[in-house]
């Protein structure tokens, strides 16, 4: 009779917690009472390319969670990703009276001493709550390097309801487990087109997998054409060094969040802040100019822009929205930064800082350099190039401008000067609407090249975008993006604009240029969407181009195994264009270089096109 107990309790146990769900990266066993008729959701938090929507979750498009009230109580389960983070920084425990009285309802001890291997001993951080009676216990657990778990519980129901309900969040957690799928042989690439014979495809092999809150990479190429990788998430950036047979050679954490790379001849200059910048979230970063070794090991860092140092009732803003939002460019033995930031106080009184600064590579900040020479309000994006000892900086503004617009500072001045005559701005193509008007929000720019004495930069934009008016509730788009070539000699003058695609239902997005063989590479995505606004599709697209900026060849699809990756085997749950990857890099003997990761998060593939 004891043994048949036995037998209808563990009976009674495997049906009650015999279901098991699946996220991203884990798996849990949960009641059955709350699994059934219940699946894992995959939430849209709305689609868009470097948009406003962009705002609240960055690169994550979509991200996988798992909530539902059991008993007295609601329980959360998913993958952290920026938004989580931004949260986290928001919220405060409060009111801070009850501080000492409230804490000893959290059983924080039983969440890190867990009777699981994967979990037991890596809880990063927890936060606790208590607001209105309500109660709420979040936790995350770092698994790896780079991937975060999240799990939480909230009641409104008295402690004693509060604290059997963390006793259940244990049980659930110490059935936790990750599987790590093997990584399948890719199918061979079959090109079309013109680039058949000119392109080549490396996979690289990560030593972890990248987290799914990981932005797109910067990249960079050193004087012996090895190749840079940084990686932004939550904790840092992640460091990847390729040799010049794309081999993975070092791997190194930084403990900042890096947004661009110059290297030097023996080392490398990056801009980094120590958080995301999210207004919503009134989270305001410090931006620091930092130098490096070769092997990462850091020479000197200095603060260009400091968070929190506004006089009240004043608030602050750094605007920048993505990873177009800050600029690094060297010429000769003179740097400059360049990144839109502005202090605000009172009402009224805008201070620009951080514009535009300049920087000896052996010595940084130059006092006669450290000047804000231009500002443009609600910047979002910026992007740089260097040509002789100029540097010619592109920036889309909402406001004072509002549009493109392109400035030259010659660096070399401020080696024996405080004179700022060699700086100019021009707007190359002014963008309608009235103020507050954020439909430039969801436009884009390319890394911009000199050709033949000329300034070419793909824009991604609206045509004659001029309403609030959004047919795509899931997007920030006022209408569907169309590519522009927009073109300049070196001093802002004769400027042509050259639409290249012009589609009433599909969006083109995310251009990148590159001069290869005499003549202008440019590839970017094709995405569909139905009826309900939603994407269907996502092709990419190449085609080669004059220097007038006309087509010599007709668009054709381009094959990846970044695009052949089947999608029931992304271990990221993210859209193919907010995981786009970096801008072009170039190699000394000419080729293109085209670094993206690949869904199973645990590869690089490294696209190699023929100079």
């Amino acid at each position: 009779m004891k043994y048949l107990l036995t037998f209808c309790f563990s009976l009674l146990l495997i049906t009650a917690y015999g279901k098991r769900i699946k996220l991203s990266t884990i798996a849990l066993d949960l009641p059955e009472k709350v699994t059934v008729g219940n699946k894992t959701t995959k939430a849209v938090d709305g689609f868009s390319t470097y948009s406003f929507t962009r705002l609240r979750a960055d690169s994550t498009a979509y991200f996988y969670y798992y909530s539902f009230k059991y008993d007295k109580a609601l329980y959360e389960f998913r993958e952290t990703c920026k938004a989580d983070i931004w949260e986290w920084l928001e919220n405060t425990y409060k009111p801070k009276r009850f501080r000492k009285k409230e804490f000893k309802h959290y059983k924080i001890e039983n969440f890190e001493n867990l009777e699981n291997d994967l979990l037991d001993m890596k809880l990063q951080k927890f936060q606790i709550k208590y607001e209105d009676g309500r109660r709420k216990l979040t936790l995350i657990y770092k698994l790896d390097e780079t991937r975060q778990f999240m799990a939480s519980v909230k009641s409104a129901f008295p402690a004693k309801d509060f604290m059997a309900a963390q006793d259940t969040l244990v049980k659930f957690l110490e059935s936790a487990t990750q599987e790590v799928p093997e990584i399948k042989e890719h199918a061979k690439i079959e090109q079309e087109g013109e680039i058949k014979d000119h392109i080549k495809h490396h996979l690289v092999q990560l030593p972890f997998a990248l987290s799914n809150d990981f932005d797109n990479p910067v990249v960079a190429v050193t004087k012996n054409d090895e190749i840079i990788i940084a990686y932004a998430h939550a904790d840092g950036s992640e460091v990847m060094i390729l040799d010049k047979n794309f081999k993975l050679k070092k791997t190194f954490h930084y403990g900042r969040l890096i947004h661009d790379i110059v290297t030097t001849s023996n080392g490398f200059f990056a801009i980094s802040s120590d958080d995301y910048n999210l207004l919503r979230y009134d989270i305001y970063p410090a931006l620091y100019l930092t130098k490096h070794k070769a092997n990462g090991e850091l020479i000197f860092t200095q603060s260009f822009f400091k968070k929190d140092n506004t006089t009240f009732p004043g608030n602050q803003t750094f605007d920048y929205y993505s990873r177009d939002g800050a600029c690094l460019e060297i010429a000769d033995s003179i740097g400059i930064v360049y990144t839109t930031a502005e202090k605000r106080v009172g009402m009224a009184n805008v201070v620009q800082q951080g514009a535009y600064k300049t920087f000896s590579v052996q010595t940084g900040f130059l006092k006669k350099g450290k000047k804000d020479l231009w500002h443009v309000s609600h910047c979002f994006a910026m992007q740089s190039v260097s040509h002789k000892d100029d540097a010619y900086l592109f920036s889309i503004g909402d406001n004072a401008p509002r549009g493109l617009t392109l400035s030259k500072v010659d660096l070399t001045i401020h080696k024996d000067s405080t004179d700022s005559t060699s700086f100019w701005h021009e707007v190359l193509v002014p963008f309608k609407g009235i103020l507050g008007d954020n439909y430039t929000a969801d436009s884009h720019i390319s890394d911009p090249i000199v050709w033949n004495g000329n300034l070419y930069i793909a824009l991604e934009t609206e045509e004659n975008a001029k309403t609030n008016h959004d047919p795509n509730p899931y997007s920030a788009n006022r209408g569907m993006n169309d590519i522009f070539i927009v073109k300049c000699n070196l001093e802002g003058e004769e400027q042509d604009v050259i639409q290249i695609t012009k589609t009433k239902y599909i969006e083109e997005a995310n251009p990148k240029i590159a001069v290869v063989n005499g003549r202008m590479l440019m590839i970017y995505n094709e995405i569909n969407y139905n009826n309900n606004g939603l994407v269907t599709g996502i092709d990419e697209k190449y085609v080669y181009l004059n220097e007038r900026g006309m087509r010599e060849t007709k668009a054709a699809k381009l094959n990846t195994y970044y695009g052949s990756l089947p999608p029931e085997e992304w271990k990221m749950p993210d859209s193919g264009v907010n995981r786009d990857g970096n801008e072009f890099v170039q190699l000394s003997n000419g080729n293109i270089i085209w670094v993206r990761l690949m869904g199973n998060t645990r590869e690089l593939e490294v696209i190699e096109i023929d100079g």
